[in-house]
């Protein structure tokens, strides 16, 4: 499919190209099966836009820089910061057994609970 003279025809980007909307909603759409999620996921690839294995929330890094730094301190790689640290942990996290009904996943001594999806997010972090 190509995306580029088609214009976003609902919500807050009304009226505006997809080839200028933000790569965010671009992925929400993708992410929420949206009715037009099969342009929002053209103009990705045409972007070629890298998708991460896995989203960190701000609220993620706020809860592990509040609850986890023993942990990460203790854990990380040499140079690795508390994000690349978190996306590191978070991925094996995701990747160790099926979330349960409440999307979670105990892995490592930490409660990593998930918004899953096309890609999933870290929403938050606790010490179980």
């Amino acid at each position: 499919m190509n995306s580029h003279n088609l214009v976003v025809d609902f919500g807050k980007h009304i009226g505006t190209l997809y080839t200028r909307v933000p790569v965010p909603y671009l992925k929400w759409m993708v992410q929420s099966n949206h009715s037009k999620s099969d342009i929002a996921r053209a103009e990705l690839d045409r972007r070629g836009t890298v998708t991460p294995e896995i989203d960190v929330s701000g609220h993620a890094i706020d809860s592990a820089s509040n609850r986890l730094l023993g942990l990460w301190t203790g854990t990380k790689h040499n140079g690795e910061g508390l994000h690349a640290w978190l996306c590191r942990m978070a991925l094996a996290a995701f990747k160790s057994g099926p979330l349960n009904e409440e999307h979670c996943i105990i892995h490592n001594g930490v409660k990593w609970v998930f918004e899953p999806g096309e890609w999933p997010v870290l929403k938050t972090v606790m010490p179980k």
